[in-house]
This record gives C-alpha cells, structure tokens and sequence, in this order.
C-alpha cells in the first residue's frame, strides 16, 4: 500500500471514531438534563376536559362553557396568589374546592352565564386530570391542621 492510501485511512477511521465519541457525549448529556416543567396550555386543557366529560354535561356546558370555566378557574387561582389575598389555612385544591366553585359560578352568573355548581365541579375535575397528565401535580399530601 501507498503511504498516501495508508494516510487517507488512517484520516476516515480518526474522523469515525471523533464522531462516535461526540454521538456517545452528547447522548450520555441528554440524560443528565434537568426534566422539562410542564407547561399549562389552556386550550390543550379544553380539549382533554372536554374529551373527559360525560355525555349529558358536554351537552349543558359545551366547549365554550368548558374554557369560560376554565379561564375563571385561572382568574380564582391567579387571585389566591396575591399576597393581600392570602390566608392562613388556605387550601388549593386542583379539580376545585367549595370556595372556588362558588366564586366561578358567581362570576359567570354575572355575566350572564349559567352552569350548574356540579357542572363546574365536573370540568374542574376535568381540568385536574389534565393537570395531572402534563405533571404540574405534586403528591397528594395528609389532611392537617391549617398552617
């Protein structure tokens, strides 16, 4: 063999094996990142709760019903997170509480929109599963005295 041959061998198997062990780096890398958060996409949430609701409870509240319920859950939510709003013993409860419940279905009232407490309990519920789903829900933790 040619010098020049040997050569150009010697160079395709080098750049073989640089590439093997930037393959094999990088895949070992990808494991170790942190997971990803989950990410809360409303009409995402529409969509599996809409897909999880009985029959008869689509048929009162229907998809835009489902996403007003939805967007005024975010609204409660939003509103526990200021600090003038906080309380001791404050419980959030994904799939919705009593409290948030009444405030949802009080707000929509006042816009003119009627859906039934248990109606709003039940996309709540929905919307829990979607929660659930993506990963945003931690454990569920013991019943204990309010903090």
């Amino acid at each position: 063999m040619h010098s020049s041959a040997v050569l150009v061998i010697g160079v395709v198997l080098l750049a073989v094996l640089i590439v093997v062990v930037a393959v094999l780096t990088v895949s070992r890398n990808r494991g170790r990142q942190a997971p990803e958060s989950p990410v809360y996409v409303v009409n995402d949430a529409v969509d599996f709760t809409v897909a999880a609701l009985e029959a008869d409870t689509l048929d009162r509240v229907g998809k835009t019903g489902v996403r007003r319920i939805i967007e005024w859950s975010t609204h409660y939510l939003q509103g526990l997170a200021i600090p003038a709003h906080q309380r001791k013993g404050l419980v959030v409860v994904a799939g919705g509480e009593e409290r948030a419940i009444e405030y949802i279905h009080r707000e929509l009232a006042r816009r003119g929109y009627e859906y039934s407490p248990g109606d709003i309990a039940a996309v709540l519920a929905g919307e829990a599963g979607y929660l659930a789903g993506i990963g945003a829900l931690g454990e569920r933790v013991k019943e204990q005295e309010p903090v």
